[in-house]
Order: structure tokens, then sequence, then C-alpha cells
């Protein structure tokens, strides 16, 4: 299933394959990827949160990489795809539920809006060398702006402006959202 979804992703964004080159070779040597145990590398899922008027995105920052990003984590074995995931982390580190998703396309609907493969240092308190993260990213819309954070995992959960400083770390996701006109230009 997951491999048909790069294929799919791929078929929508071309120019992303060479980013994707350490996925593409686990695909095609039938590594489990659902296992965070994995440390070649593994998948986990993320949500792209924007607000009813698709005005703003909210972001968690996170307190073991200690920058803001989207909410997200590990593909749990129980757990049927990265979307599921996507959606529980983001219920998880901020409270938000009954989120509306937007998928890139209805046909396709596990194909994330962004795919992108990223390196992750060890973590000793966690027994987890480094290891890479391949990070199927979903969009949604969110009703309300009240937020929960669970401060265990992240140290605060707010949305910005789509032009913020602070979305840095999700500027070419914003851009590809603006070119699919999912966000105002």
């Amino acid at each position: 299933m997951i491999n048909e979804v790069v294929q799919q992703y791929l078929a929508h964004f071309p120019e992303d394959k060479t980013n994707l080159d350490k996925l593409l070779q686990q695909l095609k040597s039938g590594e489990v990827l659902n296992n965070r145990r994995n440390f070649n590398g593994h998948i986990t899922g993320a949500g792209l949160v924007l607000s009813a008027d698709r005005s703003k995105i909210l972001l968690i920052h996170h307190n073991i990489h200690q920058k803001w990003l989207q909410p997200g984590g590990h593909w749990e074995n129980d757990e049927s795809d990265p979307l599921q995931a996507a959606e529980r982390e983001i219920y998880e580190e901020t409270g938000l539920h009954n989120l509306q998703y937007v998928p890139l396309d209805a046909a396709t609907p596990l194909v994330p809006v962004y795919l992108e493969t990223h390196y992750i240092a060890a973590n000793p308190a966690k027994d987890e060398p480094e290891h890479w993260h391949h990070d199927f990213r979903y969009l949604f819309i969110s009703s309300t702006e009240e937020l929960i954070p669970q401060l265990d995992e992240v140290a605060e959960a707010r949305w910005f402006a789509l032009d913020a400083p602070e979305i840095e770390t999700v500027r070419p996701i914003i851009n590809r959202l603006k070119k699919l006109n999912f966000v105002p230009a």
C-alpha cells in the first residue's frame, strides 16, 4: 500500500524524487517501515492544520528538537496508515479533534500534500541511534483555534500567520499549498 501511495505522490510531484531516494530504496528492499525501531528509516505522519479561514497554521514547539514544527509523530503498529497517525498526533499534541481532512486528490486520499525524508539525531534518553524519518504530511482544517497542548511532548502549541517568521520550518509546504490553491497566495 505505501509503495502505491509514494508512486501516486511522485506522479503529482516528480521533482521530489531525489529527496525520497532513501524511502524508495527501503520500499524496494521490502523493509517494514511502520516500525519505529527500524533505524534505517521509518514512516511518520504529520498534520498541516490550517485555521478555518486558512490564514493561519498550527505549529508546536517540540521539546526535543527545540523548534517550531507541524504536529506529527510515529506511525504506530495498530494504525492502518500514516494519515491515521497524523490525526492521532494532532490530537495528542494539541487537543484538536473533529478536523476536516483535505486530501490532495479525493481519488487517492492517502497521498500526502508533502512527503519528506529527513535526518533525526541520536536520542540516548529514548535509546534511539541517529536515523531517518519519512514524513507523510497531510492537510487539515480546524473549526476552532482552542488548543490544549500535551506539555510532556511539546513546550507550546500556537497559531501563526502564514507569513510569520516562526513558520520557516514549514515554508516550503506553505509555498506548495499556495501553488495548489489550498491557501491564499
